[in-house]
């Protein structure tokens, strides 16, 4: 039975604990607003190279969001990460368990099978996913609610087929990997370029994403004619390649995609990825990185990430990194954390990143240009800026937003 002297006792817990937190001030009001809940499908176990880079990546963003005081008047961002075990069904689980959590985004796996077999649940939950997988086919076509934030193959193929010509050549083998819809998708894309950039295809080889062998496809390409090769492969494929490659001692120059751009890779590889030239983006690239709105954030990007973890950031952790950026200027911009006032703000978007100046509109999902491609040679064991790049960046500044 509930008497009379109680209900001033309990008016005065009230006021008592409304006085405690005035006096802890502004801190505590923040820390009593629900958090806004973004997911993450990340690679922490099977085959994928990017393994949990790009887990890294999004957790340092998250961290700098919330110690610069969240967003929307405070509330702090909280990462929840499922381990999509770098295969499909997995992957379409773990995106429901996210959503499941209360997820108002989800950054995307960065492996490309995974992230194309999510699209149809993607549109079903009708969450905005950023996927750091580099297919073209998530966004072509457009889908509503899914964009991308890594380098689109149809660019890298196409500035790669720039650094080509001009450096004279005009007769080109390629290799790639058929059992990885990033690779094969993008040498399709560079495929349909090379007349536009005057190069000829001399030798098109095919590998397996468990070959072992590399002979076969090595004699096949040094008996080509060709002047240069160009390699789509990532993961074991990738280091398999460039030490046979290496060994054969073929002499021709390789030039990769930017499934290999990462500290991994060079681990994997030793002296025999010296002198690849390899796409990626001017984030994993910083120290060399051109004073701009770009260069200026991909050196404190990188700066940030060197402090946590010991070395440079992979385009892989750019990629998680850049994704929660988007979905939190997204967040601000709408004034809300609803997924379709994301989507929609995500639709309207142009941000300067670490990885380019990001320019969605309702028929572009993926947002950065051929400009945003960057061109690495590898020298004495790390990325280095080429000179050809260098010269494109310069010549390119003029595209950047002022923030």
């Amino acid at each position: 039975m509930t008497t009379g002297s109680s209900r001033p006792s309990r008016m005065a817990a009230l006021l008592a604990g409304l006085l405690s937190l005035a006096q802890a001030g502004p801190a505590a009001a923040r820390d009593a607003l629900p958090p806004i809940v973004i997911g993450q499908l990340s690679s922490r176990s099977g085959n994928n190279p990017a393994g949990r880079e790009g887990e890294n990546g999004a957790m340092q963003a998250v961290a700098e969001i919330n110690a610069a005081g969240g967003l929307l008047g405070g509330r702090r961002l909280e990462l929840r990460v499922e381990d999509d075990q770098t295969q499909v069904d997995a992957g379409i689980a773990a995106f429901a368990r996210l959503v499941d959590q209360g997820a108002v985004a989800v950054v995307g796996s960065s492996f490309s099978n995974i992230s194309l077999a999510i699209i149809p649940h993607v549109e079903q939950a009708g969450i905005p996913y950023l996927s750091t997988g580099a297919a073209d086919g998530q966004v072509d076509p457009v889908r509503p609610h899914v964009f991308m934030t890594s380098l689109a193959g149809r660019l890298v193929g196409e500035q790669l087929l720039r650094f080509l010509r001009d450096r004279g050549v005009t007769r080109l083998a390629v290799v790639y990997d058929r059992d990885s819809r990033f690779a094969s998708s993008g040498w399709a894309k560079q495929r349909t370029l090379l007349d536009r950039y005057g190069i000829a295809l001399v030798e098109e080889q095919a590998v397996r994403v468990d070959t072992r062998d590399f002979g076969a496809t090595i004699a096949a390409l040094r008996g080509s004619g060709a002047q240069a090769v160009m390699a789509w492969l990532t993961g074991p494929p990738a280091v398999g390649f460039t030490r046979a490659y290496a060994a054969a001692n073929v002499g021709l120059p390789v030039v990769v995609s930017h499934g290999v751009a990462s500290g991994a890779f060079l681990r994997d590889t030793g002296a025999a990825s010296e002198g690849l030239f390899v796409a990626t983006s001017i984030a994993t690239l910083a120290d060399d990185a051109p004073a701009s709105a770009v260069g200026d954030a991909a050196r404190a990007m990188a700066a940030g990430f060197r402090r946590d973890h010991g070395h440079g950031p992979s385009q892989y952790a750019v990629d998680g990194y850049v994704a929660i950026r988007l979905i939190a200027a997204a967040i601000e911009r709408s004034g809300s954390a609803s997924p379709p006032a994301i989507r929609d703000a995500l639709e309207g978007l142009t941000l300067a990143t670490p990885q380019g100046v990001y320019r969605y509109t309702p028929d572009d999902h993926a947002g950065l240009g051929v400009a945003d491609i960057a061109v690495a040679w590898v020298k004495d064991g790390r990325f280095t800026l080429s000179d050809w790049s260098r010269r494109q960046l310069r010549a390119d500044r003029g595209s950047e937003v002022a923030r």
